[in-house]
């Protein structure tokens, strides 16, 4: 692929200031000092845009890039420019004369065309030729435009993006990721409303709330407006008995009550991610639903934080998936706790992939998503963390809001589900909605490996390309727990209905497509453990999983516990020596059972 086209982008004078020479003046002051101002544009902002020197000193100004921006210089002739992270510290040297500056700047990514396919431009252009827009390359795979900004159609709804014009290619949601491609263009996809005549509604609030449907196409897409006024609400029992395989809801629906669908035969369902209330209830009894397309309106709130790597993990995983690899997966214990790199280096016949993010999620679906993109030949080795064992043992099939922070930079993901192998998916939806409300808006250009765990500004990147977290991390200065959660090591915290065969179930899964599965333990400060998990129930316990695990244990249980000096900043993330050691153990014990198996 070549190297990102940079857009560059001179500031223009945004406010008028009227400026005088530095002898110019009523009072010695004022013929001492020298007014600047800096130019304001799109691309950043400062802390303030005046300062105001004595004649031959500098001007200092801080300044926040915008995401997917770089300050390249100005057309002051004496300029050093500061950056840290996104902060940029711009000093214009021995300033002897009032002056307006102007910034140079650099847009950088690649130019994506955005056709619209039938619609109009709303920036009132030739609808007959696209719209180019600087995509950010932050990421191995692109976010696509939410096209809130670029195209309408009268009677239609927006519904995603297309490689191909009728709909034959690539099918992108709205802001979702694509495959980078030069002169990459996307088509927009237009549903067509049903006739107003299907709905019965009422006006409610702002707009409308429709109470009835008699519709009976396959597709059906819910007008934006009826009546003149916006469809604001999908009323309890609109839907009930419904015949149709897809329903469309337009991004002015913002509240969809409990019994709106009931009963419905519906299988596919798009909606954006603006609407307000929803719950599980507001599709009771729809047995058939199966995917769900989430379109983006609102800017993603948490890109850029440990959230969002799960996206970059798995654009990784997808573009191996024809390759053989090794995935390493469970909570932050995995992004934290290994050196992959040297596990590529070990086995050069394998890619690998640190699939690990966050523990206190469940892990069900994100198995779900990992076994699509694996298959004959590749290696899972899984290291659930006991402090969070219910979602990392497969107990639950239900989804959770942080599910979806950690896919808010790529809705597709969530199409790729087959919700009926899942729960709680639309009240899980919901509380993520409310939880990012009053949150500041971030940019889908902003990448969590420009931040450190607490979301500072990094100079170095804090993750690398198989998705380990790679910042050094001190040994602590002591053994003493961080936070004296007492973890339970013992048989009975892992009855074999409750934990082992769920687990074993979804192993099975992996299985089936040819996966080698390995289990392994998490590293756990060895002060943090119940006072029940003495040295004879943690052995009897490594016994219990290896007699009922469908599965290998790679590892002794007392290699797991570790020294809390080797931890860093709480009781399971290994400092940067702590990866090292045991990324040793696992590339020797990996090595031993291959060779056992005779897979190597």
């Amino acid at each position: 692929m070549k190297r990102g086209r940079r857009k560059l982008l001179p500031l223009f004078l945004a406010c008028v200031f009227a400026l005088t020479s530095c002898s110019a003046g009523t009072t010695a002051r004022a013929a001492l000092t020298c007014p600047v101002v800096l130019e304001e544009a799109e691309g950043y902002t400062a802390e303030c845009y005046t300062a105001t020197p004595r004649r031959g000193e500098d001007a200092v100004f801080t300044l926040e890039l915008e995401d997917g921006y770089s300050l390249i210089g100005t057309d002051y002739a004496d300029t050093e420019i500061d950056q840290s992270g996104r902060t940029v510290t711009l000093t214009l040297h021995s300033v002897r004369y009032s002056t307006a500056v102007t910034l140079y700047l650099e847009q950088e990514g690649e130019t994506v065309y955005y056709d619209a396919n039938g619609g109009e431009r709303l920036d009132g252009g030739d609808a007959s030729e696209p719209v180019a827009v600087v995509t950010a390359t932050t990421h191995l795979r692109w976010n696509t435009s939410t096209g809130v900004e670029l195209f309408q159609r009268e009677g239609y709804t927006l519904i995603g993006w297309n490689t191909r014009a009728d709909g034959s290619g690539t099918a992108v949601g709205l802001g979702s990721r694509v495959d980078p491609a030069d002169n990459l263009t996307l088509y927009a996809q237009w549903s067509r409303w049903t006739d107003e005549s299907c709905f019965t509604w009422e006006e409610e609030g702002d707009g409308v709330m429709i109470t009835g449907c008699s519709g009976t196409d396959s597709v059906i897409s819910v007008p934006a407006e009826l009546g003149g006024l916006p469809v604001r609400y999908i009323g309890d029992g609109a839907f009930t008995g419904a015949v149709c395989e897809t329903v469309i809801l337009p991004n002015t629906v913002r509240t969809l009550e409990s019994g709106a669908f009931q009963g419905c035969t519906l299988t596919t369902l798009y909606l954006s991610d603006n609407v307000v209330t929803l719950n599980d209830y507001s599709f009771q009894d729809c047995d058939n639903l199966q995917t769900v397309h989430l379109n983006a309106v609102e800017d993603p709130v948490y890109s850029g934080t440990y959230y969002d790597t799960f996206t970059d993990k798995f654009d990784r995983l997808l573009t191996l998936s024809d390759s053989k690899k090794i995935v390493l997966f469970s909570g932050s214990s995995t992004r934290f706790g290994y050196d992959s790199a040297a596990i590529d280096q070990a086995f050069a016949d394998y890619e690998v992939v640190n699939m690990g993010v966050f523990a206190y999620t469940n892990a069900y679906p994100q198995f779900l998503l990992i076994l699509d993109c694996m298959g004959e030949g590749d290696i899972l080795i899984h290291s659930p963390e006991f402090d969070a064992a219910q979602r990392q043992f497969c107990t639950t099939s239900r989804m959770d809001d942080t599910f979806f922070k950690m896919i808010e930079s790529n809705y597709d993901l969530l199409a790729r589900l087959d919700l009926r192998e899942v729960g709680g998916t639309f009240s899980a939806l919901s509380s993520f909605l409310s939880g990012r409300e009053g949150m500041e808006a971030g940019s889908y250009a902003r990448s969590a490996s420009d931040y450190d765990e607490d979301g500072n500004p990094v100079d170095e990147p804090s993750y690398n390309e198989y998705g380990d977290y790679i910042l050094y991390r001190p040994n602590a200065d002591s053994d003493e727990p961080v936070y004296g959660l007492a973890v339970d090591y013992t048989v009975k915290s892992f009855p074999v209905a409750q934990f082992i065969q769920p687990l074993n179930e979804m192993y099975q899964r992996f299985l089936d497509r040819g996966v080698r599965v390995y289990f392994t333990y998490a590293p756990r400060n060895s002060l943090a453990i119940s006072e029940d998990s003495t040295e004879e129930a943690r052995a009897e316990l490594d016994a219990w999983f290896r007699e009922n695990l469908i599965v290998p244990v790679l590892s002794d249980i007392e290699e797991s516990l570790w020294p809390g000096r080797y931890l860093y900043g709480t009781d399971n993330h290994l400092s940067t020596e702590g990866v090292a050691i045991r990324t040793e153990q696992i590339i020797s014990e990996l090595k031993e059972q291959l060779t056992k198996e005779g897979a190597e």
